[in-house]
C-alpha cells in the first residue's frame, strides 16, 4: 500500500516513510502519521526533513549506497538539486526501493538531467514518484522527458502547487494534459493496485 501526504511525502506499506513535512510550514494539512519503522529523507530541507515529529526505528538521510531493511532492498543514488552540480541547493538522493513485489523509485528534488548510469540503475520501475512543479525541481516538460527515458509502469507526480501551498510551484494541470496517459484521480490518500500506463493523481 502507498499513501500520499502531499508534496514529496509517501508511506510504503505503513513501514517506510519518505520525505516527511510538517504541513503548516508549506501551507498543507499536517500529515496524520505518528510512527513508522524507517524514515528516508532525500535531502535536508525543511519541506522534506520533519522527522522530529515522528517516532521510528531507523532513519536514513541523503543516503547513497545499498541498504536492506526488514526485507526491503533500498538503493540510494546521488543527484543534484540544481543545474549547477549542487552549488546552489546541494544534493538530493534518489531512492530505489524493492519491496519484493514491486520496484518503487522516488526521485527526491531532482533538478538536473540524470546520468546514463543513474538512468540504467533506476529504469523500468513499477512506480515512479517524480517532481513536476519546476522552480526548484524539474518542470513538467523535463519530467515527461525523464519518464520517457525511465519507462515506468505507473507514475505518481509530486512536488507541485495545490490550493493553499506556500511555495510558488507549477500546478499539475499541464503535466496531466501533456502526458497523454490514463489518469486515475483519487479522493483518498492511498492505493494498493497499479495498472501499466497510468498516472495516479491525488486530488487535493
Amino acid at each position: 500500500m502507498i499513501k500520499y501526504f502531499g508534496h514529496s511525502m509517501f508511506s510504503i506499506d505503513d513501514k517506510i516513510l519518505i520525505d516527511p513535512h510538517d504541513g503548516g510550514s508549506i501551507g498543507l494539512t499536517k500529515p496524520n502519521v505518528e510512527y513508522t519503522d524507517l524514515v528516508l529523507i532525500t535531502h535536508d530541507h525543511y519541506d522534506h526533513n520533519a522527522y522530529q515529529l515522528l517516532k521510528f526505528k531507523e532513519i536514513k538521510q541523503s543516503f547513497y549506497g545499498n541498504y536492506t531493511f526488514e526485507g526491503y532492498k533500498i538503493l540510494g543514488l546521488r543527484a543534484f538539486h540544481d543545474k549547477e552540480n549542487g552549488k546552489r541547493r546541494g544534493e538530493t538522493a534518489i531512492y530505489r526501493i524493492d519491496t519484493g513485489k514491486s520496484i518503487i523509485v522516488h526521485l527526491g528534488d531532482v533538478c538536473d538531467k540524470l546520468s546514463e548510469k543513474i538512468i540504467k540503475e533506476i529504469s523500468s520501475p513499477d512506480i515512479l514518484m517524480i517532481p513536476i512543479g519546476g522552480l526548484i525541481t524539474i518542470d513538467y516538460k523535463e519530467a515527461i522527458d525523464l519518464i520517457n527515458d525511465l519507462k515506468p509502469s505507473t507514475v505518481i507526480p509530486m512536488h507541485y502547487w495545490v490550493n493553499g501551498h506556500l511555495m510558488p510551484l507549477d500546478p499539475p494541470d499541464e503535466f496531466l494534459r501533456k502526458m497523454g496517459w490514463k489518469i486515475r484521480e483519487l479522493n483518498k490518500n492511498y492505493f494498493e493496485d497499479i495498472e501499466k500506463g497510468e498516472i495516479i493523481y491525488f486530488k487535493a
